[in-house]
C-alpha cells in the first residue's frame, strides 16, 4: 500500500507542476494535467480506504437488516475525470481547427465532435452508475440488480472466490486478481465481480457470513 501511495503522490505532484507551467501557454492543457493531479489524488484516497476498511471486522450488531452494495464512488470519480480529459483534448483541438468550408475540415470536424459526444456520453454513464444498486442483501437473500431474489434456503456456498488472470506473457510475472461473490442457486452457479464496488472482498465475506447466520438461526425452511 507504502509503495502505491508514494507513486500516485510522485505522479499527482508532477501533474500538478506540469499545470501550472503550462497555465500561461495553454490553459485547456493545464487543465489536463490538473484534473491529473487530482485523480491521483483520489487514487491515494482509494487505496488507503481500502487499507483501512479491510482491518474493519463486522459481528451481529453492526450489520444492518440490509447492506446494500454500489458501484466504487471514488471509482466513478476517476472514470468521470479521466473522460473530462478526452473531453477537454477534443476541445483543444477543435479550437485550433480552422473553419473552412471544405471536405478535409468538415471531416475532421465531425471526427473532433463525435469524439466529444461519445466521452460525455460516457461522463453521463457514469453518474447514472453512482446510484445504482448492484447487490442487496438482507434476511430473505441475495438481490443481483433488480433481478428476483436469490432465497437463502435456495442458496448453497455463497462465498467471495479469488480469480488470477493467467496470459503467456504473464505466465511467471504479477497475476492480476479479481474477486467475484460466488455462489450455488439450485443448480445454478452465479459469479459476479465485485472489485469495482463500494465493498471489500473481505467485508462482503463478513456480511454474507453474518446474513447466513441470521437466517440458520431464524429457523424458516
Amino acid at each position: 500500500m507504502k509503495f502505491g501511495i508514494i507513486f500516485y503522490a510522485i505522479l499527482g505532484i508532477l501533474a500538478l507542476f506540469i499545470g501550472i507551467y503550462l497555465l500561461q501557454y495553454f490553459i485547456l492543457l493545464s487543465i489536463i494535467f490538473f484534473i491529473g493531479a487530482f485523480i491521483n489524488v483520489v487514487f491515494i484516497h482509494k487505496e488507503y480506504s481500502l487499507h483501512k476498511n479491510d482491518k474493519i471486522e463486522y459481528d451481529e450488531n453492526s450489520i444492518p437488516d440490509e447492506v446494500i452494495v454500489k458501484y466504487s464512488r471514488s471509482g466513478r470519480i476517476i472514470a468521470i475525470a479521466t473522460y473530462s480529459i478526452f473531453v477537454i483534448l477534443g476541445l483543444f483541438f477543435l479550437s485550433g481547427l480552422k473553419l473552412k468550408f471544405n471536405g478535409t475540415v468538415l471531416v475532421v470536424l465531425f471526427i473532433l465532435l463525435g469524439f466529444i459526444g461519445y466521452f460525455i456520453f460516457k461522463i453521463i454513464s457514469q453518474v447514472r452508475k453512482i446510484s445504482e444498486i448492484m447487490i442487496s442483501i438482507n434476511g430473505k437473500g441475495i438481490q443481483i440488480k433488480n433481478n428476483a431474489r436469490y432465497l437463502w434456503n435456495e442458496i448453497q456456498l455463497e462465498k467471495i472466490i479469488v480469480k488470477r488472470l493467467v496470459s503467456r506473457e504473464s505466465k511467471h510475472d504479477y497475476k492480476p486478481e479479481i474477486n467475484y461473490l460466488y455462489f450455488f442457486h439450485n443448480d445454478e452457479k452465479i459469479e459476479i465481480n465485485i472489485d469495482d464496488f463500494d465493498i471489500t472482498d473481505y467485508q462482503l465475506s463478513q456480511v454474507l457470513k453474518i446474513f447466513r447466520a441470521r437466517f440458520n438461526n431464524s429457523g424458516v425452511i
